[in-house]
């Protein structure tokens, strides 16, 4: 690993020193990091076992390289409202990093990262990124416990992730740790609101989760579920396609109790269709199968904010929609 990004890490154990990167051990108390496949671990993926089988089944579905659209790059540019050119060489902190959709970008942007994950996602992610190891770390980790330096990065990039915490807002001050002065947080949430707030999902995950099986016998419900559905939806779809005064109708189709977000994308011509279905099984299962989601509305994200912003020392610079809720953008004053 290279002697820059080891340096960012501190002893999980004693909270003070820093770790030697050629043996993992802590300068000070002699304690050894575990490393494992190229990722360093400081905890189990048990917890979190259905991101971790979902993004290293579908590893590659989300990674604008693999799949052709410019999904992820767009997702990060518009929501961070920040450029190519203004990651180059920042040092950023990915927390909930996944399959690596975003570690990819920052990577060519010339970012240098430190991505981290509870799951065994962070696996795909290493699997996915780990060509450029002097520019990257991959980490298995608690966001409650990052061994990590406080008020050290650049930029703090978590998307995707808030709404699973269990917390919102201890999850929102505990990132906050992290982005030295000047240094951005960029954030964002899932939305309650009537616009990406889908009843199906959350009518369905109670009973799921009392399907006492395997994670990989849910994802092969899931997967067996969209299989029957998809053809049918994708002929209504493609019939309601760009016609604005059938937007109700396709507002219906697009609140089924599976994802069709993956169709939305072929139809638009950005992947191909059998990237289209794992899209959707991928998207079904991550919502089907949390231990945790606690979307929020606009008004309640903006007080969130507010009083994070006050309470820790930062201004807010944007809040913005996101794929399904809202974004924002704040800085360590």
């Amino acid at each position: 690993m290279n002697n820059y990004l080891c340096s960012y890490l501190i002893c999980p154990s004693c909270k003070l020193a820093e770790i030697d990167d050629s043996t993992f051990k802590c300068n000070l108390c002699g304690n050894k990091l575990i490393c494992s496949k190229g990722v360093l671990r400081f905890v189990s993926g048990e917890y979190h076992s259905n991101f971790g089988l979902q993004w290293n089944k579908f590893s590659k579905v989300q990674l604008d390289s693999f799949n052709g659209s410019d999904e992820s790059e767009l997702r990060l540019l518009v929501q961070s409202g920040l450029k190519p050119e203004d990651f180059r060489g920042k040092l950023v902190l990915e927390v909930g990093a996944g399959n690596g959709r975003f570690t990819e970008l920052l990577l060519k942007y010339g970012a240098r990262v430190i991505a981290v994950d509870y799951s065994t996602a962070i696996d795909a992610n290493f699997k996915n990124n780990n060509s450029t190891d002097d520019e990257v770390i991959f980490m298995q980790a608690d966001l409650f416990n990052l061994p990590v330096k406080r008020h050290s990065f650049d930029m703090v990039l978590c998307y995707g992730v808030i709404q699973h915490t269990g917390d919102n807002k201890k999850a929102l001050v505990e990132l906050c740790k992290y982005p030295k002065k000047g240094g951005k947080l960029l954030v964002d949430i899932y939305s309650n609101g009537l616009r990406h707030f889908n009843p199906w999902v959350y009518f369905i995950r109670p009973f799921f989760s009392l399907i006492r099986v395997s994670d990989e016998k849910r994802l092969s419900i899931v997967s067996r579920f969209v299989s029957v559905l998809f053809p049918f939806q994708l002929w209504i779809l493609k019939l309601l396609h760009n016609k604005n005064r059938l937007r109700f109708f396709r507002y219906i189709v697009n609140r089924s109790p599976n994802s069709v977000y993956g169709i939305n994308l072929y139809l638009d011509g950005k992947i191909n269709l059998k990237v289209a279905r794992d899209w959707c099984v991928l998207d079904t299962y991550d919502g089907w199968a949390p231990k945790h989601d606690h979307p929020v509305s606009k008004n309640k994200w903006k007080n969130l904010l507010k009083s994070i912003s006050i309470e820790e020392g930062f201004s807010i610079h944007g809040i913005a929609e996101s794929g399904q809720g809202h974004a924002a953008i704040l800085e360590k004053e």
